[in-house]
């Protein structure tokens, strides 16, 4: 019996690929931009929008938490902590409230979010008085009590009880404000019956108009005038303070603008204006600090700061910065910014796709709409490898950044070199990270003009030679060959194209959007394109195609050299494409399934976006606003179907998907970011070579499933007891099969020793290992 292997084996290999268990999601967000943090138990919490990061303030070690291990969304706006009862508030673009408690217990409050609200209902900021929250939103202030989790009181305070946008809130010993963008609203709280709008009256002594903040700091009312909100360089803004129930200017001159004002600690607060935050003493009105920039780098943009006395006395302030993430500072002006170092992650949450090659993960940034336009982004390239990110961004021969990088591709015969198309710059090639040749229109056979060498998708052949997608002109495919060559073929017209495949039949698939269907390329050696003898254009069509929907996303073969279509309405499936250029039917085919009595078409009412093939050749499907569907190898039977409402998901909107087949993870690439599903499905090996079972042993609080990993696809696989007694049995897809630790009735298994026996349906290979299990 071949390859038989001890069950006593390496606890360090186990105990690390087992940190991340099946059926487990992980999250790939940075913190390299930062939106909003707080000080809560100790740490410092920040936002990078999808989840907080937890920074230990004296070790700077991080831990993350998200939706994916307790947070219930995405999409953070504020956290704000409330002293009297040390609970944090968790806010959400669309109001959903999580509350964390000072035992790290979490509650949601979905209420204001689910509530269909006449106006807006964002909440821009919070005030706390002993356990309520006021939350300033858009239709008026919420009086949120943060112990019961309960609306107590809502107060729409515009005129004749109309809504208006509230910045924020403040509150003396008596009076409650309000800056809107109508003007600062008060109300005594002590006489007056808030949810009446007629206890609301505009302040007088001060000038009309927006109000971008109003703040209570050392006994003081301080109300930030915003003209320039109405007029952008035309105004400048000016900080009110109210000494003796009469309003007088803060600073005697006019000051710069004032987009809000934030933290309170003691006597010091923080006014955000042009170029950064400024820390002010509300009594002796020193300017304590002015954050403008980092290393002298002007392109920086705080959105919310915290401040404090450290455990070393030291006055420590913290920056949440929209570009490059958190940022501390110790002492007074002059400052200088420490960066805190982002936890393992892609650079920033912009995605356009993603490549998996021998268990290397590589993704591109920069996502060309279907008018041709794109954000012209400078975003570089992602690369996961032994679960570490790793980041580049190149400049070009002539030391200018490079501009929409859309398609990453890792060449499959060189593993030191990676292939990057640009929408802008044409086509890159890197050699260990290093940008070694640009090619465009005006060095090779790539497009015709500057306009338009649009190069936007990547596939490689058995041979080595790759082939490229070049959108809006007639020569929309090339190809670079393995000598280095580069082959432009024209197809007489220009095409939206945006991917590109290459098949086990050497068939060339481009995909094109604006209803331009698939044009299918048989080049027998690179020969010129001849329309229907050796190139097709598939349409819609029944004859010519039948792909439903001339607008194509996404294209997949599976292990039996099917082609899966995704299109803006639904699956199509090429079943036999040999026939495009031998003379048989070659239209593709709809999947037809029973839902409720009824015959329907997968998907046919959604556009799917991407299409990937596991181990086991189950087909993931992403689609623009369904979610994430995995259906198995005929696509008749749905095993998951994931949305951001029933998963950690954190987007419905898929923009490109792909598949470890080391692993099994699936990476997942949204509108808000990756993160990658552990699947069970693993790539099946060519022979036994390193078959084990883990956990192992099975500790008696263990109640998961067993998994043996290291088999050949479709492996007889039977587990017997010491004694030779079958206790289960089944039949591997993909590398990898799981054990319930049951025995054939459904019982637990007894304590012992088991013997996995695995075997190719032939039983020409065969292997064997062990696992105990403790109860």
């Amino acid at each position: 019996m071949k390859n038989i292997f001890n069950f006593l084996f390496s606890a360090f290999f186990i105990s690390a690929f087992s940190q991340v268990g099946p059926y487990s999601w992980q999250d790939h967000s940075s913190l390299n931009t930062c939106n909003t943090l707080c000080r809560f138990n100790g740490k410092i919490y920040a936002s990078n929008y999808n989840g907080i990061v937890k920074v230990d303030e004296e070790e700077g070690s991080t831990e993350r938490l998200n939706k994916i291990n307790g947070l219930h969304d995405v999409g953070i706006r504020l956290l704000r902590v409330n002293p009297y009862n040390n609970k944090l508030l968790v806010i959400y673009e669309n109001s959903n409230i999580d509350v964390i408690d000072g035992n790290n217990a979490i509650q949601n409050y979905p209420d204001i979010k689910l509530k269909t609200i006449n106006g807006k209902k964002g909440i821009n900021e919070v005030f706390f008085k002993d356990k309520y929250a006021y939350l300033a939103t858009g239709l008026g202030i919420i009086l949120f009590d943060t112990e019961k989790l309960e609306i107590k009181d809502t107060y729409i305070i515009g005129p004749n009880g109309t809504t208006i946008d509230v910045n924020q809130v403040a509150l003396n010993d008596s009076l409650i404000f309000a800056s809107t963008v109508n003007g600062l609203y008060k109300a005594n709280y002590k006489t007056k019956i808030l949810n009446d709008f007629n206890s609301w009256k505009l302040a007088k002594t001060i000038p009309a108009g927006i109000y971008s903040g109003v703040i209570s700091v050392a006994g003081k009312i301080m109300a930030a005038y915003s003209p320039s909100k109405a007029n952008p360089g035309q105004t400048k803004d000016t900080l009110y303070v109210l000494n003796n129930n009469n309003w007088t200017k803060f600073f005697p001159s006019t000051s710069d603008l004032i987009d809000k004002l934030s933290y309170v600690d003691g006597e010091v607060f923080a006014s955000f204006g042009q170029f950064g935050p400024k820390v002010i003493n509300a009594n002796t009105k020193v300017l304590l600090n002015y954050i403008t920039s980092f290393n002298g780098n002007n392109f920086f943009i705080a959105q919310d700061i915290i401040f404090f006395n450290n455990k070393k006395g030291q006055f420590s302030y913290w920056v949440a910065e929209k570009y490059f993430g958190l940022f501390q500072t110790i002492g007074s002006y002059p400052y200088e910014l420490q960066y805190l170092k982002s936890i393992n992650g892609i650079n920033k949450n912009i995605i356009s796709n993603i490549d998996v090659f021998e268990g290397t993960v590589a993704v591109s940034p920069s996502f060309p709409f279907e008018d041709g336009t794109t954000t012209a982004q400078t975003e570089g390239i992602n690369i996961y490898k032994d679960n570490t990110w790793n980041y580049f961004r190149s400049n070009d021969l002539q030391n200018q950044l490079i501009y929409d990088i859309n398609f990453v591709y890792q060449d499959r015969k060189d593993k030191t070199r990676i292939w990057a198309s640009s929408w802008s710059a044409g086509l890159l090639e890197f050699k260990n990270q290093q940008l070694v040749g640009v090619y465009d229109y005006s060095n090779s056979a790539l497009g015709q003009t500057a306009n338009n060498t649009r190069c936007s998708g990547l596939s490689m052949d058995n041979d080595g030679n790759l082939w490229i997608a070049s959108s809006d002109n007639p020569q929309y495919i090339a190809v670079r060959k393995k000598d280095g060559t580069i082959v432009s073929f024209n197809f007489q017209a220009s095409r939206f194209t945006r991917k590109l495949l290459v098949d086990k039949n050497n068939y060339v698939w481009a995909l094109h959007q604006r209803d331009g269907g698939i044009t299918v390329f048989k080049h027998n050696n690179f020969g010129p394109p001849q329309l229907n003898v050796n190139y097709r254009l598939l349409t819609k069509d029944v004859n010519a195609g039948n792909l439903e929907s001339n607008s194509v996303f996404s294209i997949a073969e599976d292990k039996d050299g099917k082609i899966w279509v995704g299109t803006s309405a639904g699956i199509r499936v090429f079943y036999n494409p040999t026939n495009m250029f031998s003379g048989g039917n070659y239209d593709a085919q709809p999947i037809k399934i029973v839902q409720d009595g009824n015959v329907e078409l997968l998907l046919e009412k959604e556009t799917v976006t991407a299409i990937v093939v596991d181990g086991a050749n189950n087909k993931w499907v992403g689609t623009l606003s369904g979610g994430l569907y995995c259906f198995n190898p005929d696509g008749q039977k749905q095993i998951y179907h994931f949305t951001k409402e029933n998963s950690p998901l954190y987007s419905n909107s898929i923009i490109d998907l792909n598949y470890n087949k080391v692993t099994g993870d699936i990476f997942i690439g949204t509108e808000l970011g990756l993160q990658s599903f552990r699947s069970a499905i693993i790539e099946g090996d060519e022979n036994y070579t390193n078959v084990y079972a883990y956990p192992n042993p099975v500790k008696p609080s263990y109640r998961g499933n067993v998994f043996v990993r290291g088999l050949i696809d479709n492996s007889v696989v039977k587990i017997t007891d010491e004694s030779g007694n079958l206790v289960w049995e089944t039949k591997s897809q993909g590398g990898q099969i799981e054990w319930p630790v049951s025995n054939l009735s459904g019982s637990r298994a007894a304590t012992g020793v088991y013997v996995i026996y695995a075997a190719t349906t032939t039983g020409e290979l065969r292997a064997l290992t062990k696992v105990l299990v403790v109860n």
